[in-house]
């Protein structure tokens, strides 16, 4: 049986842009150097790594130096008054040796780090999946328009035959006034679908920083890869070491547990080591003559001992523990919630890619009963109307089957990105599914 019209005209409009311009992996970079969102995370990665060299400052020498100079007038009742100067000169250098509080900080602050790589991590992930949904959705818009066009230029041709054979007397008004009916609805939705390609493309342009430029299309067929590991339940075992989310709350709670001693650290003592050097430069009073310089130099250990402080740090050791349990909760939840996640991402890609083999397979039958249908209408037993909604169906079975072919590849991205996997080899990997097979 030969193509029908329909058919060719879908070959010939050809889905998403032929000329080949940037692709997946290219869009990523620019989205990289130019999307604030990412670019923020990144300024906040940079600010919360330097937590950890403010916490162990804490344990570090800590060294002053001070300079003072006064004029002084002495007025004296036995002789002329005495105008000097007075010039001090101090160097003090204090060093913890025991101060749990600020040990304890250090250990949190190295957690807080943990949680600053984490939340980066994800921001990196987060801005392959935000790409690549926009990316496609660009394709889709493209798909949409093509399909339109291709669908008004069949109606359009089925119109002019319909009145054709409304003025031979071969059909009736009614088959002029359905295909008109069509013809018009498709024009309508063919502005929609450019003014949606508008949209999906200004979207894009936001992400990257710069208009759009054509993008690479999907290949056709797309080689469909069901999720390895293939068991649900090793995705989410995974998942409980792999997830950065999970990793996120898992260092709240740690640092949780660190703050309760920290809290208790207000029993303990604290023990200083300081030094000081002092230089001071006077008048010999006693003669009026010459000045007086002296050097002055200690060292001594300090012991602070906390024998009362009206019931706060009871009170802080009890909100600390409180906390700890909100954190251990808020631990359990995320770890539920990405396991959720994981499981349905999972579904997502396994039904993804029956749902992209059904809508194969529709077509093909769609085409076919498009065929038939045409043919029985030549021969008198179908009508122009059971053409045009065969028309209609074909078109609206590769529209289902574009958008379904992109959201697998989006699904295969959004698991990895819930198991905390996802990395730029996941992208470069669907940017192979890209060019013209």
């Amino acid at each position: 049986m030969k193509p029908t019209r329909l058919v060719l005209l879908l070959a010939a409009a050809g889905l998403a842009s032929n000329a080949f311009g940037a692709d997946l992996l290219g869009v990523y970079k620019d989205a990289q150097v130019s999307d604030p969102v990412y670019q923020g995370a990144r300024a906040t990665y940079n600010a919360g790594i330097e937590r950890l060299p403010q916490a162990r400052a804490g344990y570090l020498p800590n060294v002053i130096g001070s300079a003072s100079a006064f004029k002084n007038k002495l007025d004296r009742d036995y002789a002329d008054d005495f105008t000097y100067n007075n010039q001090t000169y101090a160097v003090t250098l204090t060093q913890p040796l025991f101060r749990w509080q600020n040990w304890v900080a250090i250990g949190q602050a190295e957690k807080q780090v943990l949680q600053t790589e984490a939340s980066f991590t994800i921001a990196k992930q987060d801005l392959i999946v935000r790409t690549a949904q926009a990316y496609f959705d660009v394709l889709l818009a493209q798909d949409n328009v093509a399909l339109s066009e291709a669908q008004k230029k069949a109606f359009s041709e089925q119109l002019a035959q319909a009145k054709r054979n409304f003025e031979v007397g071969t059909a009736t008004i009614v088959d002029t006034l359905e295909a008109q009916a069509r013809y018009d609805q498709t024009v309508a939705k063919e502005i929609s679908d450019k003014n949606d390609l508008e949209v999906k493309r200004q979207a894009l342009q936001q992400l990257i920083g710069k208009p759009a430029e054509s993008l690479v299309p999907l290949k056709d067929p797309l080689t469909l890869a069901p999720p390895k590991p293939e068991k649900i339940e090793d995705w989410v075992n995974a998942a409980g070491t792999s997830s950065y989310s999970v990793a996120i709350s898992r260092a709240g709670y740690e640092i949780a547990q660190k703050e309760v001693d920290r809290a208790r650290a207000g029993h303990y003592p604290t023990v200083d080591l300081s030094a000081q050097w002092v230089y001071n430069k006077n008048p010999n009073l006693t003669s009026g003559i010459g000045t007086l310089a002296q050097n002055t130099g200690s060292v001594g250990v300090s012991v602070s001992v906390p024998i009362f402080a009206g019931g706060g740090t009871q009170s802080l050791v009890r909100q600390a523990l409180a906390n700890k349990d909100r954190a251990q909760q808020d631990l359990e939840n995320t770890q539920r919630t990405v396991a959720q996640a994981v499981r349905q991402g999972y579904l997502n890609v396994t039904s993804g890619i029956a749902q992209v083999r059904a809508l194969e397979q529709a077509l093909a039958s769609t085409q076919s009963q498009l065929d038939s249908t045409i043919l029985g209408r030549d021969v008198g037993v179908r009508t122009s109307v059971d053409v045009l909604n065969a028309q209609q169906q074909v078109i609206q079975t590769r529209r289902d089957l574009q958008q379904a072919r992109y959201n697998y590849l989006l699904n295969t991205l959004r698991l990895k990105s819930a198991s905390g996997t996802l990395d730029e080899p996941d992208l470069e990997q669907v940017n192979r599914a890209l060019g013209r097979g």
